[in-house]
């Protein structure tokens, strides 16, 4: 099982343009795609696309995909199938701007279904090293919110 060593930073920027088009809605482009971002009526906005934090939610589900094949192609472990469910919760009120109350995520769970021929200890690194690499898994840890992620093999 190798570990990548590289010592010397490998920074990347990743930018995106936003522009606000009213109703709480954005037009975004990173990179070649272009996306909407808006908020549901009850929020003030008139739901024309996700709302930030279903894209965040959506982008750790990707995040975690892309891992698990990164992960599996390096230890050349044959991955069937990997489906993920993912929810967060948060308080409204600190969208709303209630002092003392913050704006994320107050807890993050899901399920990764795996679908493999591993053992146990292939299946427990393929778990340590996704959750250690994955950018978006670290970056709600990293907020103070560690995600409660269940799981399994074969299920």
């Amino acid at each position: 099982m190798s570990i990548a060593t590289e010592t010397k930073p490998k920074l990347t920027t990743i930018s995106a343009n936003g522009t606000w088009v009213g109703e709480s809605s954005a037009d975004v482009t990173s990179g070649e795609f272009s996306f909407r971002v808006s908020e549901p009526q009850a929020l003030g906005g008139n739901n024309s696309g996700p709302n930030p934090f279903q894209y965040l939610i959506g982008a750790f589900e990707g995040c975690i995909a892309v891992v698990v094949e990164t992960v599996s192609k390096e230890q050349n472990f044959d991955i069937d199938s990997a489906d993920i469910s993912i929810s967060g919760t948060l308080d409204l009120r600190g969208f709303e701007g209630v002092e003392g109350v913050s704006p994320h995520f107050q807890s993050v769970v899901g399920e990764v279904n795996i679908g493999a021929n591993l053992d146990a200890e292939q299946f427990a690194f393929l778990v340590t090293e996704t959750e250690r690499r994955c950018p978006i898994y670290n970056l709600i840890k990293d907020a103070g919110v560690t995600p409660q992620i269940s799981w399994n093999l074969n299920n």
